[in-house]
């Protein structure tokens, strides 16, 4: 785990499932997150971004580390820390939660009030 001053924390996921498609997570960011509610108050807390194998592969910022890790089983030497360290900066730099699926929120809620759940 490193934690960085903008507070962004990287996490090693190692044999952990992408909830969208199944294929692996190859690290994780905890970012700062937070909404206001109706009485005007802020709620601050944390949430994921996952780096998947899959799912990741083809955007411009975080396909690069797709390769890397596809390439690289393992950092042999500091250019290739480095070159990760690069490539996993720009992705913090970039990083966001995924937007909420309302749909799908919406037909895991009735399912659960279906006892499907």
């Amino acid at each position: 785990m490193m934690s960085e001053p903008n507070g962004l924390t990287l996490l090693a996921e190692p044999g952990r499932a992408c909830p969208v498609c199944g294929g692996e997570i190859l690290a994780a960011l905890q970012v700062p997150n937070g909404w206001t509610i109706e009485q005007g108050r802020q709620v601050r807390g944390h949430t994921e971004v996952l780096l998947c194998e899959r799912c990741d592969r083809e955007d411009p910022v975080t396909g690069p580390i797709v390769v890397f890790f596809t390439v690289h089983a393992q950092l042999t030497t500091a250019d290739h820390v480095d070159e990760l360290a690069a490539l996993l900066q720009r992705w913090a730099d970039h990083a966001a939660p995924r937007p909420l699926d309302e749909e799908a929120l919406a037909a895991e809620v009735d399912a659960w009030y279906r006892g499907e759940l």
